[in-house]
């Protein structure tokens, strides 16, 4: 086998123009299309960065409704409650006093009546005295002695 520089640099010639070949027909194209697909990656990953920041987003703003929602609830139903209790206390205070006055009123009829009563005594004590008295005496008592002989009795009774 003999050196031959012509076939050496025929053969170096041929692999430098394959290079250059493969370089721009295969490598240049096959970069570009893997660049480009890198980008596309690249930008897919970005659209689901951003879909999954969105959606945990809108997952703690939706939680925080249900909290919200929830103290409200909490909030309302308290209220309800103090409410229901204030109106029950001032169903029991005005019943209190409806039978406070009630009992008032009572006694004050009953107070009145006695007092009705009592003057109904007076006066027909004090006609039986006169008439008691105008036996005795044989004549007819005047209005101020009637008045004097009541008011003596019933100092002396009350």
């Amino acid at each position: 086998m003999e050196f031959h520089l012509i076939d050496f640099i025929e053969h170096a010639l041929n692999l430098v123009i394959l290079f250059l070949l493969l370089r721009t027909f295969l490598y240049k194209p096959v970069s570009k299309f893997m660049a480009e697909r890198e980008a596309k990656f690249q930008r897919e990953r970005e659209q689901i960065d951003a879909s999954r920041e969105e959606a945990n987003a809108l997952k703690a703003k939706y939680e925080t409704s249900m909290k919200n929602a929830k103290l409200d609830a909490e909030h309302l139903a308290e209220e309800r409650r103090k409410s229901a209790e204030r109106d029950a206390e001032e169903l029991h205070k005005k019943a209190k006093q409806d039978v406070q006055e009630l009992l008032t009123d009572a006694m004050n009829q009953a107070m009145a009546e006695r007092e009705g009563m009592l003057s109904d005594l007076k006066t027909q004590t004090a006609e039986l005295a006169v008439d008691i008295a105008e036996k005795i005496l044989e004549r007819e008592v005047k209005q101020e002695d009637h008045e004097r002989i009541i008011d003596s009795f019933f100092d002396k009774v009350g």
